[in-house]
């Protein structure tokens, strides 16, 4: 058995940025519970692949699908066994030596190295965080008017001569997307320049297994060296915000370093890699992994098939998946089926509105249900607000006769800037549990009976004196939505709350009841 002692799953989960991960301790519970060694097990939605990273490390046999490219280009990179780290390593210190001449050339002020350049939102130079060779100390240096003139004159002169997307993003306000943006649009000229030197460099690596986790680590890091990291000014003009959702360009950014950030990320990739491949081969017995690229309302799977289901959903009108992945489908070149995506955009080049997602939710169910053995059981996870897709999913769930059996939250370990901006959010996702019964015909419940049963829940849990978070009001009508087999399409969550609750005086994040009932 191979000492595992400095294997951490935590380190396979910081791996890559993509969003949406769930916490392995929770995964590996659910997949203990609710299959068994050598199962069939399957996310329709796989996204990061935890499913995959935790049924196979528990020796089930998983199916991760995904519609979105880099969703499974991650998931493979991650899972796949056949790496050998000490190859990776050389190839790392081959493609620093290739690229230490170009750093220095563009990162290089007064004999020390640049680590981040603070600009406005005109491209403008303000600030320097350099860092000395020598004591390895770190210092702000602000620039001179001539020394802004003359590094705007050296970037404007600089010959854009390696390839990169110019793709066109997805126009969405939502997502601050305006009209004709493009993917290069995201970066300073000197940061698109030094992104597209080193992926040729990557790309010219020897074509073996370990040459894709170089492209993994480089798309991780693609929005650490962009326009969309803001500084906290709270904390200091330099001080490094993260990327937010969408493709928000603020008054002032922090233009970092590509190639150190670039290695930074590196490390995190090779450490989550070598930890996963520890844990892989301290396994006696391991599962199989098998990645599909289609749509999760036609599965290519046999009926009846799949001893147990667990996914994530997608996020309705939370989140964009496809429009926030442009950024990396873009560079690796991958082609992206965006008419099949289940979300909810308000963009005007997309037909994808509320209807269009409760149609496709129930498509996606029904699909689940063909593929899963009777008697086993179907987990999912959501985040939203919307009593619209709540009743998509519910109504669906109903049709295809699963049994509703819990409803619960499942705490995330960060949360995104939505969650943690907004007054009145969810924190975290509503995990629910069903089972399959083909047997139990499953029969709905009028709407006056469902509010009824959530007044009687309020009653019997909730006191005066008393104060609740959103979270809590949203599992107790969620839960009444579920257990009860609520079928309409009339539901409002914050109407109801809002008819016993009303937000504390003292903490607006807080609610307490009106009135005694």
């Amino acid at each position: 058995m191979n000492n595992i002692t400095n294997a951490s799953p935590s380190s396979i989960y910081l791996m890559h940025k993509y969003w949406g991960k769930k916490p392995s301790l929770e995964i590996k519970k659910i997949v203990k519970k609710y299959s068994k060694k050598g199962d069939l097990i399957l996310d329709p939605f796989s996204g990061y692949g935890g499913l995959g990273i935790e049924g196979v490390l528990l020796d089930r046999n998983v199916v991760l699908n995904d519609l979105n490219p880099i969703a499974n280009f991650i998931s493979d990179c991650i899972l796949d066994p056949n790496i050998d780290i000490k190859l990776v390593d050389e190839y790392f210190k081959k493609l620093k030596n290739e690229y230490e001449d170009f750093s220095k050339k563009f990162y290089s002020f007064n004999e020390n190295q640049i680590l981040t350049i603070l600009r406005n939102n005109n491209d403008e130079p303000l600030k320097l965080n350099l860092l000395n060779p020598k004591s390895k100390k770190t210092s702000i240096y602000e620039l001179s008017n001539n020394e802004k003139k003359k590094f705007l004159k050296d970037e404007s002169n600089i010959n854009l001569i390696y390839w990169f997307p110019n793709n066109k993003l997805i126009k969405n306000s939502r997502i601050s997307v305006k009209e004709d943006m493009q993917i290069a649009d995201l970066f300073s000229k000197r940061a698109l320049l030094c992104h597209s030197y080193l992926y040729k460099l990557i790309c010219e690596l020897p074509d073996t297994n370990e040459k894709k986790l170089f492209k993994f680590a480089f798309t991780s890091n693609l929005a650490n060296c962009s326009k969309l990291v803001p500084p906290i000014v709270s904390r200091g003009e330099m001080s490094q915000g993260a990327w937010m959702t969408g493709f928000y360009i603020g008054e002032k950014y922090l233009e970092n370093n590509v190639f150190h950030y670039f290695e930074n990320r590196m490390n995190k990739v090779i450490k989550g890699k070598k930890d996963y491949l520890k844990l892989y081969k301290s396994k006696k017995n391991i599962g199989n992994y098998y990645i599909k690229n289609e749509d999760a309302k036609k599965l290519n799977i046999e009926s009846n098939s799949i001893d147990f289901i667990f996914t994530d959903f997608p996020y309705g009108d939370t989140v964009p998946y496809f429009e926030q992945s442009q950024l990396w489908n873009s560079w690796l070149g991958f082609d992206v089926d965006y008419e099949n995506e289940i979300v909810i955009s308000n963009s005007n080049e997309r037909d994808k509105d509320s209807e269009a997602f409760s149609k496709d939710i129930k498509q996606s169910i029904s699909e689940i249900n063909r593929v899963l053995k009777d008697k086993s059981y179907f987990i999912f996870t959501y985040h939203s607000l919307s009593g619209n897709e709540w009743e998509a999913i519910s109504n669906a769930l109903q049709n295809n006769n699963f049994e509703f059996v819990d409803c619960q939250m499942l705490l995330q370990k960060t949360f995104t800037p939505r969650q943690l901006n907004r007054k009145i959010t969810i924190k975290g996702d509503l995990l629910a549990i069903y089972k399959k019964n083909e047997s139990n015909k499953i029969l709905p419940i009028k709407f006056e009976t469902t509010n009824q049963k959530i007044y009687q829940e309020i009653k019997k849990n909730c006191k005066i004196n008393q104060l609740y978070d959103t979270n809590q009001l949203i599992i107790l009508c969620v839960k009444c939505l579920l257990k009860y087999n609520h079928l309409t399409n009339k539901i409002d969550f914050f109407e109801i709350i809002k008819e016993y609750f009303k937000l504390d005086e003292e903490n607006e994040n807080l609610w307490r009841l009106k009135n005694e009932l």
